[in-house]
């Protein structure tokens, strides 16, 4: 008893404590917030990373990809806690507007819209078609032509507000996507002839993970067009599986 009252009177008595009390309540003050607003940011990294990716990916850093995924989807559809799969292709290539020789680099990913939605939050990611996103690669002013989504960044820049001017559908531009073809063993697809596979692709929609690098760099393609410009067929070959387990795994 004697040491708090000594304590006390100490604290009272003195002004220059109450400045010492006041650095250590504002130092916690600000450790309490930087703690929290920290936390709230690695959520949100994690939760766009988790819709981006779904909750397990199969992969390989190779360009080359691997075979017998097909097979390999098979199986996990008959494990009891997977839900559902999606193939994908991710390579690089080249982009630019039709007709034009500026070209810039870009992340390539071959996707089936519809399936790959099951998986991951592809379809919330979507302006146009999120309602239904196997009409993501179906543009909208003629869904003859063959559609490709691009990332929100690669087209549109924020303004002061944070927020994209975007229109009521995309705008019909031609894209020509240039890609280098390998061979199972990594070796050029069409060594001694044109090495390099092109095909033009229509805006039929826009992209926004949440994710700076993504949405400045991915280009998505339809998964069959990704594996022929990417030289995935014969055999036909992917990078990726991503993986979605049913809600109640752990």
């Amino acid at each position: 008893m004697y040491k708090i009252t000594l304590a006390i009177r100490y604290l009272l008595k003195r002004r220059i404590t109450y400045f010492a009390v006041i650095s250590v309540a504002l130092c916690v003050f600000i450790v309490l917030v930087v703690m929290t607003v920290m936390a709230g940011l690695v959520g949100d990294f994690k939760e766009k990373n988790h819709l981006f990716a779904g909750d397990c990916v199969v992969a390989t850093e190779s360009l080359v990809g691997f075979s017998y995924y097909e097979e390999f989807m098979e199986i996990l559809e008959q494990v009891d806690f997977v839900e559902a799969v999606s193939p994908a292709v991710k390579s690089y290539g080249l982009i630019g507007p039709r007709g034009s020789d500026s070209k810039v680099g870009v992340q390539i990913m071959g996707i089936d819209p519809a399936v790959h939605s099951r998986v991951t939050g592809f379809a919330q990611s979507l302006d146009y078609n999120r309602v239904d996103a196997s009409k993501a690669f179906e543009p909208s002013y003629d869904p003859n032509l063959v559609g490709c989504v691009l990332g929100k960044d690669l087209l549109y820049q924020r303004d002061s507000h944070g927020t994209y001017a975007v229109g009521d559908g995309p705008g019909r531009a031609g894209y020509s996507v240039n890609c280098f073809p390998l061979t199972p063993k990594g070796a050029p697809a069409d060594a001694g002839t044109d090495m390099v596979n092109a095909k033009t692709f229509y805006h039929s929609d826009n992209s926004e993970s949440g994710l700076a690098r993504v949405d400045g760099s991915m280009l998505y393609l339809p998964f069959e067009w990704a594996q022929r410009l990417c030289g995935m067929t014969d055999p036909n070959r992917a990078n990726a599986i991503h993986v979605k387990f049913k809600p109640d795994v752990r």
